[in-house]
This record gives C-alpha cells, structure tokens and sequence, in this order.
C-alpha cells in the first residue's frame, strides 16, 4: 500500500466484508503525529492474530496482507496499530503514525477514499470526524447526509464528486492534512 489513505480504503472494505452498516472514523493531527480510530458495528473479529499475514476469514485466498502492512507501516514510524472488539458489537481499530519520520507514508487522496465509500457501498452510513482538540470533533463527512440530498445516479457526475472532494479537502487543509506528510 503506497499511502495512508490506500490502508484506510483496506479498513472500509475489512469493515463492511464483516457486515457493517455504520461505520464511523476519526481523525487527528497534532504534533506531527497522525492518530486514525474506526468503529464499525459488523461482526466484530473473531482472531487475535489477524495481524498475522498467513491468518485469514477470506475463502478466495489464504492470506491477509491489509492489516499486517498497516501494523508494520504504524510501527515502523513508532507508532501503534490497536485492534479490539466492542461490547455492544462490532471492531475498533486505532492506528498512529510519526509522519516526521523517515519510513512514513503520505497521506494519499483522503476525500477520495471517502467519496469512493460513499459510491461503493450505499447501504454504509459513514461518519468522519475531524478531532479538533478538547474533545471537540468537526464532521467532515456524513453519507447518510449527502445520500438525503443528493441521488445516488447524481453521485456518477464529476461536479458532485468534485465539490464533494473539495469540502473534504479544505476541512483535512485546516489540520494540516493534505495529500503528502500534511505542515510538518
């Protein structure tokens, strides 16, 4: 996976494969340091080793290279890769990286990812809060939202996308997340 957002893409598609129909993201950026929680409401995970590349739910091949890739991209920037089922159901993966550091990742096309979401799976409500500091959050993005103003079919013209794109973008600018390593 070449950026951040190719192994958030990977988490989406991890997240509904288990049958998720919310799922919802945070983001922050401080101190160099970008902090990534996701909280699903699918089956939640039945391994403690799915870090592990050679375990896998997947019937069409035996490997799992999405979350392994992940650990060693957080840690090989210091950083972690936390994963945990919730009580109530569902997963919650907790990821950081030290976007100062030599091996780190860029961020990759972000709204991108989220747009791309939106138009792949349309029965997933997705959230993404921006951590704004003092436990404040910024939504950035609400499919359930824009699916209420905005038709699906309309979704397949670039205006939208782009204006999509853009709003997304200019709320990610304002932490200092952009498409390489954000203001270091």
């Amino acid at each position: 996976m070449k950026n951040i957002a190719d192994h958030i893409f990977d988490i989406l598609e991890n997240s509904v494969a288990a049958g998720a129909t919310e799922v919802e993201i945070i983001l922050d950026f401080h101190n160099k340091h970008f902090f990534c929680k996701i909280i699903d409401n699918g089956k939640g995970i039945k391994s403690d080793k799915v870090t592990d590349p050679f375990i896998t739910s997947r019937k069409e091949r035996k490997v799992g290279l999405g979350l392994p890739f992940l650990k060693r991209t957080a840690e090989s920037t210091d950083g972690f890769l936390k994963i945990s089922n919730l009580k109530k159901g569902g997963s919650c993966l907790e990821f950081e990286i030290d976007l100062a550091h030599i091996d780190a990742k860029p961020f990759g096309d972000l709204p991108n990812v989220f747009i791309d979401a939106l138009i792949s799976w349309p029965g997933v409500d997705l959230k993404v809060l921006l951590n704004k500091g003092d436990d404040k959050k910024k939504e950035i993005f609400n499919s359930k939202k824009i699916r209420k103003i905005i038709d699906y079919s309309d979704l397949q013209q670039k205006e939208i996308r782009d204006f999509i794109h853009q709003s997304i973008d200019e709320s990610l600018k304002e932490v200092g997340i952009d498409t390489q390593f954000g203001r270091l």
